[in-house]
């Protein structure tokens, strides 16, 4: 109706005798755009009204899928193992090929060999057809997605020399995940290993570090996990993430799950602050954490690290069964932090990091890291200085030479005057007290 209107309004323009050559060229070149969409729409009209007399039986889409509501969990199967009798004719009629075991699989039957790489960020599938059988694809599917973009770690690349001092801390890490991985038919029975292991400490003493270094020395898989993480909008979607993750972590193991901030997930119980959501989702770790099975390959070892040991919740504490204090870094520990920061330094013949470490005492790693970058930045500050002496802008200084002037041992001694420590003695006498009461070292 709308374009038999148009076209009658078209055809009366196009016959009054006022309308110029020019508005008439228009006009005829509307009409004729306007027919040809006609045209078109007609076709179209055609094709639909065929569609509509279709016999029903005969429809080309098919009934919609049915799929399950949000949060349904299809049990998982567990099917009898097959009869080998029965199936040996069958195989041996078959030819034999080589198949590769999977790695990171539960089939690693090696356990004298090292543990085997970490699996690549593309397991999503295994683990799917893992739980919903056949199907790639399930209720949980997002979620197991979301689990392994932001907590596995296809590569740490941390090693034990990368870390200076805290060389008994590091012995009892390769005591507590290292060593059960390389010898496991030692660690059985009563030399089972520890499900959790916990380091403590002031902050800025490489306790995230300590782990990414575990997780490079045994070539396990690596979950990285912080309480963003495990956080969600939806009611009981929080307690769900945690449960995936431990089935995740048994389905790839070995596996070390790193809660970094673990104060932050697992706090006391029972405070005028605390939430419903954030009681479920402790909870359900602790329940998790429980069924840990430490068996050699298939091992699975959750490593935790907080500066507030005092604010965990007490099952928690005792489900961390080794609690290991990383302290402040030691006079040897403060002259190799010096020695690793300064490998890309160009440095003064009047050096003495001897005098450097004694005036850094209780100093943090990441304190004296801050000390050698603030010490590195001191021939840039002396340039600009002069620059705006000479009523120069700091944008024509231009940086070429800076790089080749040696930092000096007055740039260091400014530096430490600039740099104070972080960590208070009431803080450490904190942690020493913890450390009295609840320590397992």
């Amino acid at each position: 109706m709308e374009y038999d209107n148009s076209m009658a309004f078209l055809n009366r323009l196009l016959r009054q005798p006022s309308t110029s050559p020019e508005s008439i060229s228009h006009l005829q070149n509307m009409k004729k755009e306007m027919t040809t969409e006609i045209n078109l729409i007609k076709k179209i009209e055609a094709e639909w009204s065929s569609l509509k007399r279709t016999p029903p039986d005969t429809d080309i889409f098919g009934p919609p899928p049915i799929l399950p509501p949000r949060g349904h969990q299809k049990p998982i199967v567990r099917r009898p193992p097959p009869d080998k009798s029965s199936t040996a004719k069958v195989e041996d009629s078959k030819p034999k090929t080589t198949v590769p075991k999977n790695p990171g699989s539960r089939s690693y039957a090696k356990p004298w060999l090292p543990a085997p790489p970490p699996p690549s960020l593309d397991t999503r599938r295994d683990f799917l057809q893992h739980v919903y059988g056949e199907s790639c694809d399930g209720p949980d599917a997002d979620l197991i997605q979301m689990i392994e973009r932001d907590c596995v770690e296809a590569e740490t690349r941390v090693r034990w020399d990368d870390i200076a001092g805290l060389e008994q801390v590091k012995e009892l890490l390769q005591e507590a995940v290292t060593l059960p991985l390389l010898i496991p038919n030692y660690f059985r029975g009563i030399r089972r290993p520890w499900k959790g292991v916990l380091l403590y400490g002031p902050p800025g003493t490489g306790k995230t570090l300590l782990a990414r270094a575990v997780a490079t020395e045994c070539t396990c898989t690596f979950f990285n996990v912080s309480a963003s993480t495990m956080a969600s909008k939806y009611r009981g979607e929080s307690e769900k993430l945690v449960r995936l993750l431990f089935e995740m972590a048994r389905f790839y193991a070995p596996t070390v799950i790193f809660f970094d901030e673990i104060d932050a997930l697992g706090s006391k119980r029972g405070e005028s602050t605390e939430h419903e959501s954030s009681r479920r989702v402790k909870a359900e770790m602790l329940v998790q954490m429980d069924g840990l099975v430490q068996e050699g390959a298939k091992s699975v070892t959750v490593l935790a690290a907080t500066n507030r040991p005092w604010d965990l919740d007490e099952a928690l504490r005792r489900r961390l069964e080794k609690r290991i204090y990383i302290p402040l870094p030691e006079k040897a520990g403060r002259e190799q932090i010096f020695d690793i920061n300064m490998k890309e330094l160009r440095l003064g013949s009047d050096v003495d990091i001897k005098e450097l470490v004694n005036l850094t005492d209780k100093y943090s790693g990441a304190d004296l890291t801050n000390v050698c970058r603030e010490a590195a930045m001191m021939g840039l500050r002396r340039r600009v200085r002069e620059a705006r002496t000479r009523g120069v802008s700091p944008l024509e200084v231009g940086v070429a030479g800076i790089e080749e002037e040696p930092v000096t041992q007055q740039d260091f001694l400014e530096a430490v005057s600039n740099v104070q420590k972080s960590v208070g003695n009431e803080d450490i006498q904190k942690f020493v007290a913890w450390t009295k009461e609840f320590g397992s070292t």
